[in-house]
């Protein structure tokens, strides 16, 4: 099919060459996007792991793990308890100067031949069981442990959050790549039918030559219309994944 096009593609040379647009700031930023992904990738890992609803959940899940951590070393103040009481009146056994003040206290044992008085007293309880004492310490690590589990779940999603975001870097700088190649190519096809449509009109070729022209065209604009749907896909899935467009991530710095 193609052996049918040589005259089309003598044209090319003759055709003028267009200026090109002086570059813009979000131009700039997407050169620099596809091009230094040093620079891209730790911005697009961020983001991604700040949208994440894993990692907000892991992220819940250590704070709980870290409070539940200082409840386990303060469980022993739980077993502690400061009690106090107020009592008034007649106490048996209740040790008392004499009525005639002398420094030797007597000991009055009928608690009726006393008077009235207020009694104050505090202190402190202790109740703690044998098995808790004992399995303080191990109860301990064990919430640390937990708090290392978590932690580890949560650096094990960031880790697959990069991945899945560098595999998407890469199909994003592909599909863009093959976008740029059907786009190219729909041009040339584009000059190739207007010129064969020309030299049909001009009676220099005959209709089958014009119809491969078309042909030709409208596979290039099929194939286009395809890169340009699977570069879209590419680059929705990454701003799904990162929580924000490309091209305010790429703005904000």
């Amino acid at each position: 099919m193609m052996r049918k096009l040589p005259f089309a593609l003598l044209g090319l040379a003759a055709m003028p060459c267009w200026s090109q647009a002086l570059p813009t700031k979000a131009d700039n930023n997407a050169a620099t996007f596809f091009s230094a992904p040093e620079k891209v990738l730790p911005r697009l890992f961020e983001a991604a792991v700040k949208h994440s609803a894993d990692i907000a959940r892991l992220e819940a899940g250590k704070g709980m793990a870290a409070e539940d951590l200082k409840l386990s070393r303060k469980q022993m103040l739980s077993m502690v308890s400061l009690t106090s009481s107020y009592n008034y009146g007649s106490l048996p056994y209740f040790a008392t100067a004499d009525i005639n003040g002398a420094v030797r206290p007597a000991f009055v044992a009928n608690p009726f031949s006393q008077g009235a008085r207020a009694v104050y007293s505090t202190g402190v309880n202790v109740a703690m069981p044998l098995d808790v004492l004992a399995g303080r310490r191990n109860k301990v690590h064990r919430q640390e442990l937990f708090v290392t589990q978590v932690e580890a779940e949560r650096e094990a999603a960031a880790m697959k959050i990069r991945a899945e975001v560098i595999t998407q870097y890469q199909a994003l700088g592909l599909a863009r790549i093959v976008m740029q190649h059907a786009q190219e190519a729909l041009q040339s096809a584009g000059i190739i039918k207007r010129i064969a449509d020309k030299k049909f009109k001009e009676g220099e070729i005959p209709v089958d030559e014009q119809i491969v022209a078309i042909d030709f065209y409208n596979r290039a604009v099929l194939t286009e219309a395809e890169a340009k749907s699977n570069y879209k896909k590419a680059e929705l899935l990454m701003e799904n994944t990162i929580g924000t467009p490309i091209n305010t991530l790429m703005l904000e710095r």
